[in-house]
């Protein structure tokens, strides 16, 4: 990759970072956006350019889905909701699930990226060119976001990230049932955004009824 492979690695990180940081009713559509912009110089790089179209497919997909099933959570007759947003795994004032647990989470989490981006190989290049870094940081840093979560938010982005960076991963491995391997875990990132819009859309209904 040559002097590609900063730049790579940077994508990535910067794509890990604003998934752990993200928060709010679009946290997961936002998340899905940009860890598969900051994955995909790493897949164009092992796989191709078009394989970038997976996971840039995929982001779409569930930014598309999830504003669906927000959209017709509202419109469907009021039952009480469960709100993504509102700490069910932990209290609000708790240590874990503050951003600065997650800030903190995302540093931890470099090293161990570093060392299996240039220790571990799933494919014929990886280790040598230490390739995996970005996908190994997006994957850690979805493990500890779903792992300090107090939210179903919390849990949907952590799912996100995890699902992306796994079809990365399988894009990097190579061998058979490339696409369609890669294209399963990338879809349940859209599957993560449905269930998080369908309980926001429930949640806002809720509220909406509550004022009327």
């Amino acid at each position: 990759m040559g002097v590609w492979g900063p730049l790579i690695a940077v994508a990535g990180l910067l794509g890990a970072v604003v998934g752990m940081l993200v928060d709010g009713r679009n946290a997961v559509s936002i998340a899905s956006v940009v860890v598969a912009l900051g994955l995909a110089p790493t897949v164009a790089a092992t796989t191709g350019p078009p394989a970038t179209l997976v996971l840039i497919g995929a982001a779409a997909l569930a930014f598309a889905l999830g504003w669906a099933s927000r959209r017709a959570a509202q419109r469907l007759p009021w039952v009480a909701g469960l709100d993504p947003l509102i700490p069910a795994f932990a209290r609000q004032r708790r240590l874990f699930g503050s951003r600065s647990v997650r800030v903190w989470a995302a540093g931890l989490a470099v090293p161990v990226a570093s060392w299996v981006g240039f220790n571990i190989s799933i494919g014929e290049v990886a280790a040598v060119q230490g390739v995996l870094f970005p996908v190994a940081y997006v994957w850690a840093c979805g493990g500890l976001r779903i792992l300090v979560a107090r939210t179903v938010e919390d849990l949907a982005v952590g799912g996100v990230m995890v699902a992306l960076a796994a079809s990365a991963a399988w894009f990097v491995r190579g061998g058979s049932a490339l696409y369609s391997g890669a294209a399963a875990f990338a879809l349940l990132a859209a599957l993560a955004a449905v269930v998080a819009g369908w309980l926001s859309g429930r949640h806002s209904r809720r509220e909406a009824a509550g004022r009327a």
